[in-house]
């Protein structure tokens, strides 16, 4: 395929045969002429629908676990394909093409707009909506723009703003970016064909090398198929949506967000680190935050049914006992007489903290192919087995005072014991993950 500098890149159906877990049927046009691919699994389910938001550059592939645990437990599930990517195309303003895209064109609000026009086209009113990396940042913005519609968020190893700043813990891709953006935009004849060229040939290695960056449990194999759908993507998109990212934030919005909110963090995560969903969490009101402590930025793809037990708990303390009218701390539900188990019990204005010990998935095997997961029926959600998640922090260590070397010399001994220890114990910093 050529790449010209008036002509936006297609990828066309037989790319997104070789690598979308979940074919893309529906078609919607967005109020600047994009269109936009989408599908809707389970869209008879009787759950409130969920919309995934995509990470940067990223397909379905991250969601390719986690959508049947959320079909299994009765939720329409939308996926969309971000524009530029997948089935969905490039902006249609007359005289765009690769070189004429500005950061405007990507930007997190315009992203936004897409995913309602989406959730307009399904017919869908009310919604929760999942962001996952940059799709936190659009998620927010999706409030932003509909904040009657959103019924609660939850925001997966993401943040607020500008990732670049925290990305490997540095900020050079507050540098990088722009930079890139800028090369891209002048000279993407150029560029294009060394990608379509250098990506193809180098799959297998970057794979695995991005596996082990994204996150310990995630394989190559699992990154496959978004590895192929960068293959057919333009890098040009790819870079200016980078670019978009760190020139978004939404930190004039989290003091403002009254949806129930459940942040999780990955622990290992070095693209937005734990610290990034912690300062979420504090700047939204009467959000939760949930930790994966062993998890990195793969966090869908490497613990999809513990999110979905996590999701569906929080939903039902949050959202569906507000909707039937259960109150909250322990009560009994005035229309049906039932108890409310007082640990589930949450204060409004308290912020909840907890970590989850993983649930082990077998991520040897494939996802399960949409035409399997369509239509299935709601599963009881595992309450018993969520709660068992919930993993209880050990008790703070006392660092060890380290003994300073000697050489054996004669009157060099120290007594092994009579040591001054008052006062010399301190409870062992916990470190922050990077």
């Amino acid at each position: 395929m050529t790449q010209t500098a008036d002509k936006p890149w297609e990828p066309g159906a037989d790319a997104d045969a070789h690598y979308a877990l979940f074919p893309k049927e529906r078609r919607v046009v967005a109020d600047d002429g994009t269109t936009i691919a989408y599908t809707v699994r389970n869209p008879a389910g009787s759950d409130i629908p969920v919309v995934l938001a995509n990470g940067w550059s990223c397909s379905d592939a991250y969601w390719g676990r986690l959508v049947p645990a959320l079909v299994d437990r009765g939720h329409p599930v939308v996926i969309p394909d971000t524009r530029g990517h997948g089935m969905s195309g490039l902006p249609r303003n007359p005289g765009r093409g690769a070189r004429n895209l500005t950061i405007d064109d990507v930007s997190m609000p315009r992203i936004a707009r897409d995913l309602k026009a989406v959730v307009d086209d399904a017919g869908i009113d009310r919604f929760v909506v999942i962001g996952h990396s940059m799709g936190a940042q659009t998620a927010l913005e999706l409030y932003r723009q509909a904040p009657d519609r959103v019924a609660a968020l939850a925001l997966l190893a993401g943040t607020f703003e500008n990732p670049a700043k925290t990305f490997y813990g540095q900020s050079i891709g507050n540098l990088l970016f722009p930079v890139g953006a800028a090369v891209m935009r002048w000279l993407p004849e150029v560029l294009a064909p060394i990608w379509l060229t250098i990506g193809p040939a180098n799959v297998g290695h970057f794979g695995a090398r991005l596996a082990k960056a994204a996150g310990p449990k995630c394989s190559q194999e699992d990154l496959h198929p978004y590895l192929l759908h960068l293959k057919a993507t333009d890098p040009a998109v790819m870079v200016l949506m980078a670019a978009a990212m760190r020139d978004h934030s939404a930190a004039d919005l989290l003091a403002t967000i009254t949806a129930p909110t459940l942040v999780v963090a990955a622990g290992a995560d070095v693209f937005t680190p734990a610290r990034c969903s912690e300062t979420m969490h504090h700047r939204i009101p009467d959000s939760e935050l949930v930790t994966f402590p062993d998890a990195g930025h793969t966090l869908p793809v490497e613990e999809p049914e513990a999110i979905a037990r996590v999701l569906d708990d929080f939903l039902d303390r949050r959202l569906r006992a507000t909707d039937t009218g259960t109150t909250d701390a322990g009560s009994t539900d005035t229309d049906t007489g039932s108890a409310t188990p007082a640990s589930a019990a949450r204060t409004r204005g308290r912020r909840s903290e907890r970590e989850i010990t993983p649930i082990p998935v077998d991520t040897g095997a494939p996802p399960t192919p949409a035409s399997n997961i369509a239509g299935s029926e709601k599963k009881p959600a595992a309450k018993a087995a969520a709660k068992a998640a919930v993993k209880k922090k050990p008790p703070a260590k006392v660092a060890a005072k380290k003994k300073p070397t000697a050489k054996k010399t004669a009157g060099a001994k120290k007594k092994a014991t009579g040591a001054k220890t008052s006062g010399s114990k301190r409870t062992a910093a916990k470190r922050s993950p990077r």
